[in-house]
């Protein structure tokens, strides 16, 4: 008996050690994926979270770095090229003096083993490598500025999923707010059926109203929630448990009082799109000379330092030893210089492509200011009127709560229907939400006008 105790005691025991080891490691794993952080999340929390950690950003980062590295790369033809060689050969083939094997003869050669140090210089090659040197700088420049670019639409994408997320905050409370003055309609609507001042079909009707707004509060708390995936989603991290944002003043990062005018020449300066696309219009104009500079060819310089030995006799006749084999230490040095006096119209063609292809990108660049203006433009009179609507909405909700008030007085005092507390429900519901919109509208508006003349990336 006690060891049949003893026995269920330990599986208890074992059961629970494997339990609590699922535990930590789903703890762990879940750690791993996003680390937890409690507390409201505030407008700078969030803009800072994706800026750190969203991936786009740190493949624009990195495309950046590697264009960079694509400098140095090129950058490496203005120095010595030093290559360590070990040659052997035997048969019809040979070592030559630049330590390449080549010079086949018709009759075998010495077997021939030739370690050493070839040196490679170009002396000049008239500006090619020099303009693409300027012309790849000026790519990683258009590079860093399409990461800030990158950066400037994650805050964008990050403000308006925020306030998507207060808008449907505003909304779920006014849903509920409804749904309370129903149940309370009702709620009065069932002491009068009692005491038969009203009849049934008021009741009914009142419970329909109910309905409704249950199924208004059950889709605005979905759509909340939809809301907060959408945030975490621009945020650049994995989508958890809602969390309730923190409601703040939000400070405009351009002046209301500000004129278009002013806007659109910040804009063409400020924003990190246009920046790049004249970095690549000069990158574009070197590609150019570059290609112009291959029609005077190169010169450059070779250098070699090695130490040949060979073993193995020659016997022309058969008989006679008349190369025994020998060890040399040995240098050389040489200078050629290229010049392309007929390739088939391949400079010409490669001339021609960069020129078209510098044309294309001033035609872009032209197009993309334009869109800038435009994007300005439509941001900045979106602002305006929804600052506009929102003095009308005000007006609208208070009309609405006042009407409200009036009819459910009416009601109790039997001078009029369900049907008009209700119709003014809905007034008041509709002014609630019409207001909510504006209000987004005009904040959503706001920070869309500040990535357009590109105001705040610059913030972060």
């Amino acid at each position: 008996m006690l060891q049949g105790k003893i026995t269920s005691g330990i599986r208890f025991f074992l059961i629970g050690l494997m339990v609590l080891g699922v535990t930590v490691q789903a703890t762990a794993g879940s750690s791993q994926v996003a680390p937890s952080v409690t507390g409201p999340l505030t407008w700078e929390q969030a803009i800072r979270t994706a800026v750190e950690r969203h991936p786009l950003i740190k493949a624009a980062d990195y495309e950046a770095l590697a264009s960079q590295a694509v400098v140095k790369q090129i950058e490496s033809a203005n120095y010595p090229q030093l290559t360590g060689v070990y040659a052997n050969s035997g048969g019809n083939t040979r070592v030559v003096a630049n330590l390449s094997i080549g010079g086949s003869l018709p009759k075998p050669t010495n077997y021939l083993t030739s370690p050493g140090l070839r040196a490679d210089f170009l002396i000049t090659d008239f500006g090619h490598t020099a303009h693409r040197i300027l012309s790849q700088q000026s790519m990683a420049a258009a590079t860093q500025k399409a990461a800030l670019a990158m950066k400037a639409l994650t805050i964008l994408n990050v403000e308006q999923a925020y306030l998507n997320c207060l808008k449907q905050q505003r909304l779920v409370e006014i849903a509920q707010e409804v749904l309370r003055e129903r149940n309370l309609i009702r709620q009065q609507t069932e002491a009068l059926y009692r005491r038969q001042l009203r009849s049934k079909l008021d009741l009914d009707f009142a419970s329909v109203e109910v309905n409704r707004a249950e199924t208004v509060l059950i889709k605005s708390q979905n759509d909340l929630s939809l809301a907060y995936a959408a945030l975490h989603t621009a945020m650049g991290i994995p989508v958890s448990a809602a969390r309730v944002l923190q409601l703040e003043q939000i400070e405009s990062a351009v002046s209301a009082d500000t004129e278009e005018s002013v806007l659109i020449r910040l804009a063409m300066t400020q924003r990190p799109e246009l920046q790049g696309s004249r970095e690549h219009i000069q990158a574009a104009e070197e590609a150019v000379k570059a290609a112009k500079a291959m029609r005077f060819g190169s010169v450059s310089a070779i250098g070699t330092l090695s130490y040949t030995w060979w073993g193995h006799e020659e016997r022309t006749d058969g008989r006679k030893v008349n190369n025994p084999g020998a060890q040399l230490g040995w240098y050389g040095v040489g200078v050629t210089a290229d010049v392309p006096l007929y390739a088939g119209g391949r400079i010409e063609a490669q001339i021609d492509e960069a020129d078209a292809r510098r044309g294309e990108t001033e035609a872009g660049t032209r197009s993309l200011a334009n869109d800038i203006v435009l994007q300005v433009m439509r941001a900045y009179f979106s602002r305006l009127t929804a600052a506009q609507h929102i003095e009308v909405a005000k007006e609208k909700v208070a009309h609405a709560r006042e009407a409200l008030t009036l009819a459910r007085e009416r009601y109790k005092a039997g001078l009029s229907s369900i049907i008009e507390v209700t119709t003014a429900t809905a007034g008041l519901l509709s002014a609630e939400v019409e207001l909510t919109e504006s209000q987004y509208e005009y904040r959503a508006s706001d920070a869309a006008l500040a990535y357009s003349t590109g105001s705040e990336y610059g913030r972060y």
